[in-house]
């Protein structure tokens, strides 16, 4: 428990610090979003490769992401996941098939700007997201949720050379967790913290810490994960990632393996 409440003061005390949080390029194999926008006309595509174990549990998700910049602050996306159970918590049997379909919006409503050659440049800024999931995903196999939930998600970032740091607060409404499969809950808190390095560029190494207070039937769980990984970006166009993921208690899953794409029209 000293851990978690570590943790959770922590990611706190860093959302405080961030409370003049830039547009920074967070993005997978990290869960953690970002405050960066794609700007007027902007359009990213991104999908990716996602393996999860949780004890009997397996399960792949395949994400199609389209997110359009729709002004210098704002975001539109859409997410449509094809999810693979091994096996499904609702049958018992393997299942496959598209998942709940979620929409995404995106505000930065602050950034504090940095004089650098005579150019300005964003160093500090916040940014919110709320998203909607419709449930397109069968219930019956364990794809679905078989009810419409929402999301809504704080963030922070700031630059400290050589390292972006961002920090999410995040609140989903009642659902099932369908990538785990084996529990459903009432809502869930998150906080989470990302650090990217970026003196290796192209190469980019990322760390992620992420707990997340759950209420289900059973009353409030935690659950905690640990996240390295590696973004090779050698270009504002297009990216490439991997990362593996581990729990760190034992209500949170064994592992994921993680990898993915972005392009930027």
């Amino acid at each position: 428990m000293r851990l978690f409440s570590i943790a959770a003061a922590s990611v706190f005390v860093l959302l405080a610090v961030l409370s003049l949080a830039t547009p920074v390029p967070a993005m997978h194999p990290l869960a953690t979003d970002d405050t960066g926008t794609q700007g007027p006309g902007g359009v990213l595509i991104e999908s990716s490769f996602n393996y999860l174990k949780d004890n009997e549990f397996r399960s792949t998700v395949v994400p199609l992401a389209l997110t359009a910049g729709i002004g210098k602050t704002m975001d539109i996306a859409v997410e449509i996941p094809y999810l693979w159970l091994r096996p499904s918590a609702v049958t018992g049997q393997p299942q496959s098939g598209l998942s709940d379909v979620l929409f995404k919006f995106k505000h930065r409503f602050y950034e504090q700007g940095e004089e650098k050659g005579g150019a300005e440049e964003a160093e500090r800024s916040l940014a919110y997201v709320i998203g909607f999931s419709q449930p397109t995903g069968r219930e019956d196999l364990g794809l679905g949720a078989g009810r419409p939930r929402w999301n809504a998600r704080l963030i922070g970032s700031t630059a400290l050379e050589p390292v972006e740091i961002i920090a999410n607060l995040g609140y989903d409404s009642e659902g099932k967790a369908l990538r785990r499969g084996n529990f459903v809950f009432d809502y869930a808190v998150s906080l989470s913290v990302a650090v990217e390095y970026e003196r290796t560029e192209p190469w980019e190494p990322v760390v992620e810490l992420t707990v997340i207070r759950v209420k289900g039937a059973a009353g409030y769980e935690r659950l905690a994960t640990a996240l390295a990984g590696i973004i090779y970006e050698p270009s504002e166009r297009y990216y490439l990632d991997a990362g593996v993921r581990v729990g760190l208690n034992e209500r949170s899953e064994d592992y994921a393996l993680l990898a993915g794409f972005g392009y930027k029209f």
